[in-house]
Order: C-alpha cells, then sequence, then structure tokens
C-alpha cells in the first residue's frame, strides 16, 4: 500500500508539472511583461503670458481752463466746458484780436483724468484760419511738452497724431495762429485716443 500511495503521489506531481509545463509555454514566457507604478510627480506650472496692453480707446476729458501764459490769463473761460460737451455747436473762443496776434499762442487745456499714454487728439472747428499743436504736462501750469507738427485747422475737425510714447494728463490745444479776418480762434470739440 506503500507503493500504490508513493505512485499516486508521484503520478499527481508529474501531472501538475506538466500542466505548469503547458501554461508557461502557452503564455510565451520569454517575454517579460512591463510593470506599472504610479508616478508622483508635481504638476507642472507655466508662467502665464503678460496681459497685452488695453487698446488705444477714447478718453474722456473734462475742461480745466484757458492757458494764456503770455496775456493776462484768461480767455473766455466759461466757455471752455463747451469744447468737451460732445455737441459740435457750442464752441470755446479766444478772445478778439482785432489788432493782430502778436504772442506765441494761447490755449486750452483739458484734464484726461490720470497720466496717460496718447497717442491721438482731435480737434472741432467751425472756422478756417486757425494753426494749432498738442502739447501735454503733468500739472495744468505745465510745463507743457510738443508732441505734434503745428497744423491748420479745418472746419470739421483736424487729427494730431502724437509723437510715440507721448505721455501726460493735461492736455493742452495750443493755438499758434489766428483766422486774420476775425482775430478769434474758436474750439467745438476736442477728444483724445490712449490708454
Amino acid at each position: 500500500m506503500n507503493r500504490l500511495l508513493a505512485g499516486g503521489a508521484l503520478a499527481v506531481f508529474i501531472t501538475a508539472m506538466a500542466v505548469i509545463a503547458l501554461t508557461s509555454v502557452g503564455s510565451n514566457s520569454s517575454e517579460t511583461r512591463p510593470t506599472t507604478t504610479a508616478a508622483t510627480t508635481k504638476p507642472v506650472t507655466r508662467p502665464r503670458p503678460p496681459k497685452p496692453p488695453p487698446k488705444p480707446a477714447r478718453l474722456e476729458l473734462v475742461a480745466v481752463g484757458p492757458y494764456d501764459p503770455d496775456g493776462d490769463g484768461t480767455e473766455n473761460d466759461a466757455e471752455v466746458k463747451n469744447a468737451v460737451d460732445g455737441n459740435a455747436s457750442t464752441f470755446w473762443s479766444t478772445e478778439h484780436y482785432t489788432h493782430g496776434f502778436f504772442k506765441p499762442g494761447v490755449g486750452i487745456v483739458v484734464d484726461a483724468g490720470k497720466k496717460r499714454s496718447i497717442t491721438k487728439v482731435t480737434v472741432g472747428t467751425d472756422a478756417s484760419g486757425s494753426k494749432a499743436e498738442i502739447q501735454l504736462a503733468d500739472r495744468p501750469t505745465g510745463p507743457y511738452r510738443t508732441v505734434s507738427p503745428d497744423r491748420a485747422l479745418q472746419p470739421g475737425t483736424t487729427g494730431f497724431t502724437l509723437k510715440r510714447g507721448s505721455t501726460g494728463r493735461y492736455i493742452l490745444v495750443w493755438l499758434t495762429a489766428l483766422p486774420s479776418a476775425t482775430g478769434e480762434g474758436r474750439i467745438t470739440e476736442i477728444r483724445a485716443i490712449g490708454r
């Protein structure tokens, strides 16, 4: 009986070995299977690109007053607000220079609210004969910096493209010549484009 048990145990062992061998051959055991492990990496943070500067837009302007450093300091002060009221039928005018305009200029100052980059100023008038240039400053009393060429004002609007990089809070429309027939310059509207 011991032999019978030993033979039975040997038969079970050989059968088990055969099953293991056949299973290993069927699964192509010569190849190794890749093992995966979960990586513990931190997410990569990339810096955000800087925001582009705001696009130039029309600036809200507030009237400050006339600018007459070579005269008596007044030039129809009560009319200054008409140059920024959005109504082209109202205007600011200089005093009457019936005997000639014998000073470097006279003008009107408007406030852009804070120091800004200003790219263009448009000046409206209802009469020809005046010439103007645009100047900027950080204070209403100056000193002012010329940022455009001197140009003739045409009835309707005249645009002044300012020098690149022009900044300031206060805009001076500086009249350098007046119509000889009337001796009076008139500005109906001032508009500015900037950031």
